[in-house]
């Protein structure tokens, strides 16, 4: 399944992660690096022009500077570089997952292919899980009360009831 996934861009977790690994598929992730930015060479107040970085429409933000400070600092903690540790951390994942290279330059593709010999301890797993941590999103809006209403539509379920769906009560759908 070929899906946008770094650190900086996480919202495959919500669903289609666990789905891959459920049935067995591959995550293919494009964009491992989110277009260069946590290959090391992006920093505060320093400016890029050889790069594909307008991809960040206003600049990185500032959580994802900080992300990318905590990778470049375990990536100086284990004499790497930040893109072997940003692709380190893809392949910790769950299931199999094998990152699209997008090397423009033979440097470039070096240090993506040393993701393959560096292997990150459990605190820089956490460390890094924690600061990328996604906010879910679809489906996440649809507990509470919109899900009783959609799902259950007026019915009780598991000991949990719910109402009717407005919209529904004023078509002509008969449930």
């Amino acid at each position: 399944m070929q899906v946008e996934y770094s650190l900086l861009a996480r919202t495959v977790e919500g669903e289609l992660a666990s789905l891959a690994l459920d049935q067995g598929m591959a995550l293919v992730p494009w964009s491992p690096l989110k277009n260069g930015f946590l290959s090391g060479k992006y920093r505060r107040g320093t400016e890029v022009t050889d790069s594909a970085c307008a991809a960040f429409v206003n600049g990185p933000s500032d959580t994802e500077f900080v992300v990318g400070d905590a990778v470049a600092a375990i990536a100086g903690d284990l004499g790497a570089t930040s893109a072997a540790v940003a692709l380190a951390w893809l392949r910790s994942r769950a299931g199999t997952v094998v990152p699209i290279l997008g090397a423009r330059r033979v440097d470039h593709l070096t240090d993506n292919v040393a993701g393959l010999e560096v292997t990150l301890g459990p605190e820089h797993l956490r460390a890094l899980d924690e600061l990328s941590r996604p906010t879910l999103n679809y489906p996440a809006p649809m507990h509470g009360e919109l899900r009783a209403m959609l799902q259950f539509a007026g019915t009780t379920v598991d000991g949990e009831s719910s109402t009717v769906y407005p919209p529904l009560l004023q078509s002509d759908v008969r449930y």
